[in-house]
């Protein structure tokens, strides 16, 4: 989690709103209980597919602000991973069209 918050630190540095997402991280953090886990754990999984796209904006994104997206880039490519196997598990749990 660290190098996330590093790198979207450096891309709100970059977009000139760096004050403002310091203070949006500060307010997550003071939140966090043990749904901080468990919330994005069960949804990261339900939504990879909207997630990895978002990603993938991300990362562009990112680049367009001259930041390396080294996190977004991995973020993107395990949720497409993740999107994938969700794919695969409800194909195969699908009935056969006509049934």
């Amino acid at each position: 989690m660290a190098a996330a918050v590093v790198e979207a630190l450096e891309a709100a540095s970059a977009a000139e709103c760096e004050d403002w997402l310091r203070e949006n991280v500060t307010t997550e953090l003071n939140r966090a209980d043990s749904s901080t886990v468990d919330r994005p754990v069960a949804g990261t999984r339900l939504h990879a597919v909207r997630r990895a796209d978002e990603m993938a904006a991300a990362t562009e994104m990112l680049g367009e602000l001259g930041v390396e997206p080294a996190i977004a880039r991995a973020s993107r490519d395990l949720l497409a991973r993740l999107a994938a196997a969700n794919a695969v598990r409800i194909s195969v749990a699908a009935p056969p069209e006509g049934e």
